[in-house]
């Protein structure tokens, strides 16, 4: 059920972290590769951004350049939605690298569907950790784990898919926004994510989303 999507839900599936071609690293993980087989990091040794190559580096500063049209400089009322997939993650160590005040101001929403793996939960753990920056999690209405939702709901692997959808993510999420009173919100998606490319426009000014890492691959 973890890898359920819910039309215009923001997240992806966090039960794998997808591989891009740079890397940004945490203590003994490995969050992005700069090549297909780049080593894992093993200790604190690696920390930061490998070498850009130039290609990569367009990527970069074209990031910086969108970051500075669309968002304010303070990030109020700002929301980025993770779950904590290699997208995710770059986007945050961009942020905490070119844009510190922004992301400082700004909220980074975490959804606990109450079936994450326990890789995805030590990810986030570390990612908060290294950048300094902690999520607001939510998790489904009137449950702190498992079982109760289990006695809430049901198994996720007898509810309809829709349902799961709505209750362990749409709902939650909707919460958070409210709470975070968004004005913008920010999504790690890209346009390679699809089965067949799709086109995903960088900004979408009548739900003011912006998708930052769109062109990345």
């Amino acid at each position: 059920p973890q890898s359920r999507g819910a039309p215009g839900f923001p997240f992806r599936s966090s039960c794998y972290h997808r591989p891009l071609r740079m890397m940004f690293s945490v203590p003994g993980r490995t969050i992005l590769r700069i090549t297909l087989r780049a080593p894992s990091v093993q200790g604190p040794q690696s920390r930061g951004f490998a070498a850009l190559s130039p290609a990569l580096q367009g990527k970069v500063d074209g990031f910086r350049k969108d970051i500075e049209q669309h968002l304010p400089k303070d990030g109020e009322r700002v929301v980025f939605a993770t779950a904590w997939l290699a997208t995710d993650n770059v986007f945050v160590a961009l942020m905490h690298k070119h844009f510190p005040a922004a992301l400082s101001g700004m909220k980074l929403v975490a959804i606990d569907t109450m079936h994450l793996f326990p890789t995805t939960t030590e990810c986030a753990k570390q990612v908060e950790q290294k950048y300094g920056k902690a999520a607001l999690w939510k998790m489904p209405a009137d449950v702190t784990n498992r079982d109760e939702f289990i006695t809430q709901y049901g198994d996720c692997e007898d509810m309809d898919s829709a349902d799961f959808d709505f209750v362990s993510k749409v709902e939650p999420f909707q919460r958070a926004l409210a709470e975070c009173n968004k004005d913008i919100l920010i999504t790690g998606r890209r346009m390679d994510q699809a089965a067949q490319r799709i086109s995903l426009d960088l900004w979408e000014d009548g739900k003011r989303t912006l998708n930052p890492m769109a062109s990345f691959s």
